[in-house]
């Protein structure tokens, strides 16, 4: 049996974008550092697996894809290179692949390599002693969630922005705040455009409650005259495209319609179609078995979920906020376990807990660390001047989201995530 001080304990994140980049950071500012003070000699490394070569502010789109004078595409990206130059380049390595295939019996992740031609593809396998699944969704359209190429996404803004000046008609597809921030960019933007929006269901925003989603309809109505539409859908569409002339919209009614632009807004898929379906749920998205987020089905130890693709979740900054520190206070008890057989543990964390990734007791054990999330949290700006909200429930006035996130789309928020600041420690 190896020498566990001479072992190097391989970490695997799945997912360059928010979920993967907080996690890698804080595995190398608190959790890894918490493991090597309480045993001496212990190696770690961790492979961060990117389709993309950068990081994508997503939360930003909505502004740049109407008004790029006030948020310049070029803010939205990061390069992952940047990310991780701080750290030791034995700790941590960045590979751009797609992860393909997982076998849990031999804790292997199978991941596909494209080069520049995209015919071109080989394949290698990565081993892990913990394994942490960021891979997050895709929507339809690359403007909100990156397409494996981040180039596909730029020419998307490109097309989109060359379209606008001259569209009369505009047809938004989607009732959630990627749906209604669009709707309401544009309306602001071009008020002479006729936009409509379809919410798909039976009201905006279907995860809050009904009082915000009708608050942001009266808000497009009564602010910029947007129609919305509930209870229909997008079938299909035909001819056209951004710039190209109108687009035949077919809807779930079975009526059609032109419009000069059609964006679509809805929701994404989960990216786990090289996932076990064990450890899945009816949508795709992956099952915990515990509330550290260890993954359910056959998954054995040492694998772990965050993200959009979490089942259950919110699908939000704040649920993801959260998760970070406590996905990794797990990793840390669980290596820890390895390291030490028998060790127990702690509770809760003791005096010297703010020195280890996720909590720790005085004896350098590591602790599980709670996920408390900021609950009923949401805040949906429509153009510049304000928007509807809610914090901890309770519902925000529209200078309150114009002061918070309307101006800038939180664009600040990127270099703190990115180079891993917001983590604290180094």
């Amino acid at each position: 049996m190896a020498d566990t001080a001479t072992k190097v304990y391989e970490i695997v994140v799945l997912g360059g974008n928010f979920g993967g980049l907080g996690a890698t950071h804080y595995l190398l500012r608190h959790t890894i550092p918490s493991l090597q003070r309480t045993n001496k000699g212990s190696l770690f490394h961790i492979t961060l697996v990117s389709p993309n070569r950068q990081a994508y502010f997503k939360i930003g789109s909505p502004r740049t894809l109407v008004q790029p004078n006030l948020l310049p595409e070029a803010r939205l990206w990061k390069p992952l290179s940047e990310a991780f130059a701080q750290y030791p380049s034995d700790q941590v390595t960045v590979v751009q692949a797609v992860a393909t295939g997982l076998s849990s019996h031999e804790r292997t992740v199978t991941v596909t390599h494209r080069g520049p031609d995209a015919s071109v593809a080989s394949e290698s396998m990565i081993p892990y002693d913990a394994l942490l699944i960021a891979t997050g969704t895709t929507a339809p359209s690359p403007l909100w969630t990156l397409h494996e190429d981040e180039s596909l996404t730029s020419r998307e803004f490109e097309a989109v922005q060359k379209a606008l000046p001259t569209a009369k008609t505009i047809l938004v597809a989607g009732g959630g705040p990627v749906g209604i921030e669009t709707a309401g960019e544009l309306a602001s933007a071009y008020p002479s455009a006729e936009i409509t929006l379809l919410s798909g269901g039976s009201g905006l925003l279907p995860r809050v409650r009904s009082k915000i989603g009708a608050r942001a309809q009266s808000y497009l109505q009564d602010h910029f005259g947007v129609n919305v539409v509930h209870d229909l859908r997008v079938s299909s569409t035909s001819a056209g495209g951004p710039g190209t002339g109108p687009t035949e919209v077919t809807l779930s009614d079975g009526t059609t319609r032109p419009v000069d632009l059609y964006i679509d807004a809805t929701g994404g898929v989960p990216n786990s179609q090289f996932l076990p379906p064990g450890w899945l749920d009816v949508t795709g998205r992956i099952n915990t078995r515990d509330a550290h987020f260890r993954v359910q089905g056959d998954a054995g130890d040492g694998v772990y979920v965050l993200g959009d693709i979490v089942a259950g979740s919110n699908n939000t900054l704040f649920d993801l906020d959260a998760m970070v520190p406590t996905v990794c206070s797990a990793v840390a008890v669980d290596l820890a376990a390895l390291l030490s057989p028998g060790a127990q543990p702690a509770s809760r964390p003791g005096l010297l807990g703010i020195f280890f990734g996720g909590g720790g007791s005085a004896s350098g054990v590591p602790a599980e660390k709670e996920f408390s999330p900021m609950r009923d949290t949401m805040l949906v700006p429509m153009g510049t001047g304000g928007g509807v909200g809610m914090v901890m429930g309770w519902q925000v006035p529209s200078w309150f989201v114009r002061m918070v996130k309307s101006k800038s789309y939180l664009i600040d928020m990127f270099d703190p995530v990115v180079a891993g600041s917001k983590w604290g420690k180094a």
